[in-house]
Parts: structure tokens; C-alpha cells; sequence
């Protein structure tokens, strides 16, 4: 460094030492002091070394400074603040953001120089099938590892409605649909996990075929698939009758379609074929799970104007999936006597904000308590108020009035608005403790996250029950999935890392690619969005999706694009 950096080096080094040492709640720590300091220096020596290439444009700066916000943010794992030391955790947090922007900084100064993806393979389809193969065989070990399937109360109520014909939207219905089409086939639930496994291994090769055709490196491509077949979380979930397994898989599939239409300048859509694929993928989006279809209506809303020489093919996607939703839960919903889906769902953020006000003693009116006791008994708020799931206030069905609320929804929210004005450390609390499976990738101390199952709920009125194949594969597939729920390991089964991961490379791909193509990123940012306004529990399958895309964003800043120059409609 020459004489001139030194100083802001120093000045850099100390407010960060002095942030984390004396702003961290729990104390200070030496060994995380030395480490930021290591960290700090390689990565401003780095940065000194590469300055010529630090020329970004102002939007990426500003994205830089907001993905170090959120990732030293997702490494939180302690709220406790006061009035008096307000000042130093604000500090704290501050210094945090500048170590993760600089470690940043380096990280895509050194991505810069990367040359996109040009490699010839040998022989591509012979590599897709192997990679295809692999992913197969590990999905096909845990089917048989734990024979059927596994199923949850959820999975069991759908199973029924299945087979009763009784149907309600608490689940969607198209899941419903296709039960009940798979078990004409084979009434078993094992059939239902092999689809799942069929579909999810085919869209993970849909995927990997994208790759090869875009000459993605071979030591790229291993290294994801070992990823895919290694990890659990990639594959354990195909076996578990969940709404969550195809709509995830569908998510991928549409992220992939929406970049081929971005890398080639909306060609894609042009081909039977491409039109087709997205109408497919889109199609799944907007039907497999509540929250997929104003995913799909906003995603191609976006599409539409960004794509506006191609809006022939666009706009009539977007009608055709508009309208369908519209016939199924209008005409045919009220011809088959569908029961709606309570409500209430929506307000699991609200709710605990409430109950953790209640909890606390916060600062209420007399007529603002009258009412929440209306709702809720005020001692029932204290004793069923649980700060990572909402269900204990919600299921308790004897006294929770449902009714009282919904007759005037605008008095809930005033009265609601009004005590979180009045509390507002206790309702960000709230808001950040029930929504931690989203951005916390280390967890509080009394946090916890509810990963997968391996068996169908016991004691279940269907007669439902596992079938052991052979004890060797049950227990060689449960001592390794043990593996990964070791505390070295365990933030595999966070999706705020899979989050962080694909920001990091979408704020890469922003930098190499264009702003623009942050619309390949816009499917997976409002299911993750959408999973945060009214997330019930911490169930890491609400946001599975994060786990699927992850790997695609890995290769895709370094994709060529079809055209040397990116011409975007105008």
C-alpha cells in the first residue's frame, strides 16, 4: 500500500476492531477479533493490488452495500439491546457491514477478471444422463431407505381429501388433483414420492443440460452435482408428500426458463418448444402452492415489460394461467363445494407481534387490551406465546375467536398498528424471531428449525405405516443424514445460507451481466418475500425453493450470453 492508503486502512481496521469488541451483546471475543483483523487485511491488501478494476457502476455499489447489510445480519444470533447501549449495537452493526462489504468488494474484484464459461465437452449427453444417473440413484436410496414415503398430519389431510372427494383450499387443489390421477395408478403413497423424485430429478437434469449447452466447465459441472447428490437437503425432501417438493422444483424450472429467455434476448419463446416449457413451468408456479401464483403474476408482469417485442408470445402465457386460476377457484371451486382456507393464515406476523406485546407487559390502552382479551384471553396470550411459531395462539381453537376478528378487520389493524407504534422494540423482536428461518443463518439460543421427516405420522387414522426393505438401507441412510445434523454442518439446514448464497451470485451476475438481468433472480425474490409477510413456523420446506435454485445462480454469472451485446427491448 502506498502512503496515502495506509491511513484509511488503519482508520477502516479500527472502526471495525472497536465496532465488533466493544457493540457485540454477548461480549467480547479475542479469536473472532484476530480473524476480522486477518480477514480485514488480506482483503483491503487485495483490494489495493486490484484498484484498477474496481470500477463498478453506481447501482452495484449500492447493491454491494445492501448484501453486506443482509449477510452480516444473517449471522445475528442475539437481540439484546437497551436504551443505553442502543448506540453501540447501531455501531456494532455498522462495523459489521463495512467488514462483509470490503470482504465482498474483493470477492467480486477477483470474479471480474473470470472469463465466461467456453468448454467443449467430449460428449455432452453422455455427461447429462451420468450426472442424471447419479442424482437418480441417491433419490431412488432414500425411497427405498425409507419405503413409501414420509407424511406429516399435512401430508395425510391432503392424502384424504384424495380419497374422500372432500375437498378444502388449506392445500391447493391441483396437488389434490394429481393424488388422486397417481394413486388410479398405484393406491400407494410410495407412488406418489416416486413422482416427486421423477419430477425433481428431471428438472435438476433440465438444468444441468442447460449448463452443458452453455459450455459451463466440467469441474463446475461435478462440483454442483456432488453438491446436489452429497447434501441432504437437495434431495431428502423428494420422498415427503408435500406441496412444497413440486412447487420448489417448479421454481427452479421457471428460473431456468426465464434465463434462457434473458440469455437470448427472448428467443427462447419464439420455438414451440421454449413457449411450451414456460407455459409448463409457469403453470406449476401458479398452481402448486398458494403463494406461486402472484410469484407467477408479478414475475411475468416484469417479463412483459422487459420483453416487450416478445409480449405475443408473453401475454398470452400470463391470460391463459390468469384466467384458468380464476375458472378453478370461482365456478369450479363453488361446483365441487371446495371449502375456503382460513384466513387467519395471513396474520401469523401480526399475531405474534401482539402476543409478544401481551407477553411483555407493553404499553396498551385500556380499550386496546379489552380488545385483544376479546380475541384472546390475555392469560392464553402469555401462556401459549411461542416466538418461532404462531400455531399455539392460532390452533387454540376453543378461545381464539376467528369470528370476532374478521368482523371488523379495519379495528384489528388499528388496534394492531397502534400498539406496535407504542412497542416498537418489542414488535421487531417479535417480527425478527418469527421470521428467522428467512434471514438467520446462526441461530438464537432458544431458536430452533424443523427440517424433513423419514416415516408417516404415527398413529394416523389411514392405516398408513412404513415398510422397512432391508434394515441396512434405513440405517445407513439415517446415519448419514445424522452427519449433517451436526453443529459443524447444521447451517446446511438454514435457507437463509442457501439466500445468501444466491445473492452473492446475483449480485455478481448484476455485475457482469447487466442490472437487467436481476429478472432471472425475481421468482425466487418474491416467494422468499412472500413466505416472510406470513410465515406460521419454522419449517424449512416453506422455503425449499431457496435450496433448489442455489446451485443454478452458482454457474450463472459466468454463462455467455447468446449475443456479444445485450439488447434489451426499448
Amino acid at each position: 500500500m502506498n502512503k496515502q492508503s495506509v491511513p484509511l486502512y488503519l482508520v477502516m481496521t479500527c472502526i471495525i476492531l472497536i465496532g465488533i469488541g466493544v457493540g457485540d451483546p454477548s461480549g467480547t471475543h479475542y479469536p473472532l477479533l484476530i480473524m476480522t483483523f486477518v480477514a480485514t487485511s488480506i482483503s483491503s491488501i487485495f483490494i489495493y493490488k486490484n484498484r484498477a478494476y474496481a470500477s463498478f457502476k453506481p447501482i452495484v455499489w449500492m447493491l454491494m452495500i445492501i448484501f453486506a447489510f443482509l449477510v452480516q445480519f444473517s449471522l445475528l444470533n442475539n437481540l439484546h439491546m437497551t436504551e443505553s447501549t442502543i448506540f453501540l449495537f447501531a455501531f456494532y452493526l455498522f462495523s459489521r457491514t463495512l467488514l462483509a462489504f470490503i470482504i465482498t468488494l474483493a470477492f467480486l474484484l477477483a470474479i471480474k477478471k473470470v472469463p465466461d464459461f467456453q468448454h467443449e465437452l467430449m460428449h455432452p449427453t453422455l455427461y447429462k444422463w451420468l450426472i442424471g444417473f447419479c442424482i437418480l440413484a441417491v433419490s431412488l436410496f432414500y425411497w427405498l431407505a425409507f419405503f413409501p414415503a414420509a407424511m406429516t398430519p399435512d401430508s395425510l389431510a391432503q392424502w384424504k381429501q384424495a380419497h374422500t372427494g372432500e375437498f378444502n383450499d388449506w392445500h391447493p387443489i391441483m396437488i389434490t388433483w394429481l393424488i388422486m390421477l397417481l394413486t388410479k395408478v398405484w393406491d400407494n403413497p410410495g407412488m406418489i414420492a416416486l413422482f416427486q423424485i421423477i419430477v425433481v430429478v428431471s428438472i435438476y437434469m433440465y438444468t444441468f443440460d442447460f449448463f452443458i449447452k452453455k459450455k459451463v466447465s466440467p469441474i463446475m459441472l461435478g462440483i454442483l452435482a456432488i453438491f446436489i447428490v452429497a447434501i441432504p437437503s437437495f434431495l431428502i425432501f423428494s420422498i415427503i408428500i408435500w406441496k412444497d417438493i413440486l412447487y420448489s422444483a417448479f421454481l427452479l424450472f421457471f428460473t431456468v426458463n426465464i434465463a434462457k429467455v434473458y440469455l437470448s434476448n427472448g428467443q427462447f419463446i419464439k420455438s414451440k418448444l421454449g413457449f411450451s416449457l414456460l407455459l409448463l413451468s409457469s403453470f406449476g408456479v401458479a398452481f402448486f402452492r398458494h403463494n406461486g401464483f402472484p410469484v407467477f403474476l408479478l414475475t411475468f408482469i416484469l417479463m412483459i415489460i422487459l420483453f416487450r417485442k416478445q409480449w405475443k408470445q408473453l401475454v398470452p402465457i400470463f391470460l391463459f394461467i390468469f384466467i384458468l386460476n380464476r375458472v378453478i377457484t370461482g365456478p369450479v371451486f363453488e361446483w365441487l363445494d371446495v371449502k375456503t382456507s382460513d384466513p387467519n393464515e395471513a396474520l401469523s406476523i401480526p399475531t405474534q407481534q401482539i402476543a409478544n406485546i401481551i407477553s411483555n407487559d407493553g404499553e396498551m390502552s385500556k380499550e386496546e387490551r379489552e380488545y385483544f382479551n376479546n380475541v384472546l384471553p390475555i392469560e392464553l396470550w402469555k401462556e401459549k406465546y411461542n416466538p418461532y411459531k404462531s400455531d399455539p395462539i392460532k390452533f387454540t381453537w376453543e378461545y381464539y375467536d376467528r369470528e370476532f376478528i374478521f368482523q371488523d378487520v379495519g379495528l384489528y389493524f388499528k388496534n394492531y398498528i397502534s400498539i406496535v407504534l407504542k412497542n416498537p422494540y418489542l414488535a421487531a423482536e417479535a417480527f425478527l424471531k418469527q421470521t428467522a428461518l428467512v434471514w438467520q443463518t446462526t441461530p438464537f439460543k432458544d431458536g430452533y428449525t424443523d427440517t424433513y421427516v423419514t416415516n408417516i405420522y404415527y398413529g394416523n387414522d389411514l392405516g398408513l405405516k412404513d415398510q422397512i426393505i432391508h434394515p441396512f438401507l434405513t440405517n445407513s441412510a439415517n446415519q448419514y443424514l445424522s452427519l449433517f445434523k451436526r453443529q459443524l454442518l447444521f447451517f446446511l439446514w438454514k435457507p437463509a445460507f442457501y439466500h445468501c448464497v444466491i445473492l452473492l451470485f446475483a449480485l455478481t451476475m448484476a455485475m457482469r451481466k447487466g442490472v437487467t438481468s436481476l429478472i432471472i433472480l425475481v421468482p425466487w425474490l418474491l416467494n422468499t418475500l412472500s413466505v416472510l409477510a406470513a410465515l406460521p413456523a419454522q419449517d424449512f420446506r416453506y422455503l425449499l425453493a431457496s435450496v433448489f435454485v442455489s446451485f443454478f445462480f452458482v454457474a450463472l454469472p459466468f454463462i455467455k450470453m447468446d449475443d456479444e451485446k445485450r439488447e434489451i427491448n426499448s
